[in-house]
């Protein structure tokens, strides 16, 4: 993977296996730092970056099926928003559930909780293509996650491709407070799934 010199590479590895892991990839122009939401829930595979200036917290993070259950997800998106009350908060990452079937289990319980938090799934397109022989399947399972959709410009699923997945870009306008004056920026973020 090339990393633009204009960008930080944020990434967690999962510790002890060289499968998992998470990373972001943040535009150095916007004045960011990591955050930590330590958790006593394990199997989290997640990074955290608060806005500078603002009340937006955005969480980059992957959800393997074989190494974090549904509800051990849920309890920790539980967890995050009941800290986070009265932020505004993304999560951007893959979650391995199928956002277009929406007749699953772990899709209507997740569905739930989002909507307990006011908090909705913004992709729309396919994000993985996976090949068995002459079959192809297609799924929506790298979700852009959020409570503050109306400062969106965009969130699109892009060309790109990390291996098996598209990569996501979400475009959010915000303000940020500067000494007298307010500036206008635009955050674009980018999901990397390694």
């Amino acid at each position: 993977i090339n990393i633009p010199s204009t960008h930080d590479f944020i990434r967690k590895d999962r510790e002890g296996s060289n499968r998992g892991g998470c990373a972001l990839l943040v535009n150095k122009k916007l004045a960011y730092k990591e955050v930590q939401y330590g958790s006593q829930i394990e199997n989290i595979e997640a990074i955290w970056i608060k806005i500078k200036s603002s009340n937006i917290f955005i969480c980059g993070f992957y959800r393997s099926n074989n190494y974090c259950p549904i509800d051990t997800f849920i309890e920790y998106i539980n967890a995050c928003m009941r800290r986070l009350r009265g932020k505004r908060v993304m999560f951007i990452g893959d979650v391995n559930v199928d956002q277009n079937n929406i007749s699953d289990s772990k899709y209507k319980k997740l569905d739930l909780t989002l909507k307990a938090y006011n908090l909705v799934q913004v992709v729309q397109d396919i994000t993985r293509y996976n090949y068995h022989g002459n079959r192809v399947t297609q799924t929506t399972i790298d979700v852009v996650i959020t409570n503050f959709y109306s400062d969106f410009n965009s969130c699109n699923v892009l060309d790109d491709r990390i291996g098996d997945h598209q990569a996501l870009k979400c475009e959010i306008d915000f303000s940020v407070q500067k000494a007298s004056n307010t500036k206008r920026y635009r955050l674009e973020t980018t999901l990397l799934l390694i």
